[in-house]
């Protein structure tokens, strides 16, 4: 090292180095300045919990999804129903076939043998979840019935007639009500 790098820098140089960093921290204030009131803009202050924030979001977005999604009976669900639900809800099943199905469906045929065929049950039971939400609650819905009439009662009649169409005769006799595994012509 020379002896003029050890001495210290001229009283110019050092006014030049502070005047050149009393620029850079106006620079940067005038960058927190903005920064900080964008996040006033925001609603952001050093006491916001953000992660509430996004939970608070995610639950509004949510709502609005719902909110949005259509509504109607949920679909009926039969797999791991313990055994006193499932004949509850086959016997409001029983008694909507009888009573809305059988009298005003007259031109479907419904084998009597259909409790016993999980799988008809579960069209049967499908279809009666349409009917209420068409026909439910005080003014019926008309898209929603002749989408019914169209759709949904025909095509699960054809499925429910191919399910319970090759029982032998004797179906109806075996086993109880209700248990799946009696399912003449699918062996």
């Amino acid at each position: 090292m020379t002896a003029a790098s050890l001495t210290e820098p001229s009283p110019r140089a050092v006014g030049e180095s502070l005047a050149a960093l009393a620029v850079q921290l106006a620079d940067l204030r005038d960058e927190i300045r903005a920064i900080n009131e964008r996040l006033d803009q925001a609603g952001l202050r050093a006491d916001l919990n953000l992660a509430a924030r996004f939970e608070d979001l995610a639950q509004t977005v949510a709502g609005a999804l719902d909110a949005a999604a259509p509504h109607g009976p949920t679909a009926p669900y039969w797999i791991g129903l313990d055994r006193d639900t499932y004949h509850a809800r086959l016997a409001d099943l029983r008694h909507w076939a009888d009573t809305v199905f059988r009298q005003h469906y007259g031109g479907y045929e419904l084998q009597d043998c259909w409790p016993r065929h999980i799988h008809a049950i579960w069209e049967l039971s499908t279809l009666a979840a349409e009917w209420h939400h068409a026909y439910g609650g005080t003014r019926p819905d008309r898209a929603r019935a002749l989408e019914f009439y169209d759709r949904w009662l025909p095509g699960t009649m054809r499925r429910i007639n191919a399910i319970t169409g090759k029982c032998v005769p004797q179906c109806v006799m075996l086993r109880g009500p209700g248990d799946w595994a009696a399912r003449p012509g699918y062996r």
